[in-house]
């Protein structure tokens, strides 16, 4: 699959994961009442017990599932959010509904900086949502 971009794929969507051989990525929707589209299409993987997922229209990254991917406590990412206040008004916060899509999402490019920061455990795992621009 090509690479994230901002161009519009032939079926439509904006965002796609990076080729990786180590990780079996599949397409599914949620549907929910926190998204005013009524569902959340994603591309998403299993890794370390959690669900990576990538919203195909907007590029918005479940962080929770990185985060907890990481061994960290959920509770952890609001002293990652509180230290970084420009961040509040960009995150979206799915609560209830489908617990796999739980958790804190934030915009693509604010995800990969914040994985630069604090993944490079994972960095190899993330190849799928980052390329290889963690290593």
């Amino acid at each position: 699959l090509p690479s994230p971009t901002t161009e519009p794929a032939p079926n439509g969507t904006r965002f796609r994961p990076y080729a990786s051989p180590d990780h079996h990525v599949t397409k599914a929707r949620y549907i929910t009442s926190n998204d005013p589209r009524g569902y959340i299409p994603v591309y998403e993987y299993p890794l370390n017990g959690q669900w990576i997922m990538l919203d195909m229209d907007d590029g918005y990254v479940l962080w929770t599932g990185i985060w907890k991917a990481l061994g960290n406590s959920k509770a952890d990412i609001v002293k990652i959010i509180d230290s970084q206040p420009d961040l509040a008004a960009q995150l979206r916060r799915v609560r209830g509904g489908y617990l796999k899509i739980q958790g804190t999402w934030m915009p693509y490019e604010i995800a990969l900086r914040l994985a630069r920061r604090v993944a490079w455990p994972i960095r190899y795992d993330l190849v799928p949502l980052f390329g290889c621009v963690l290593s």
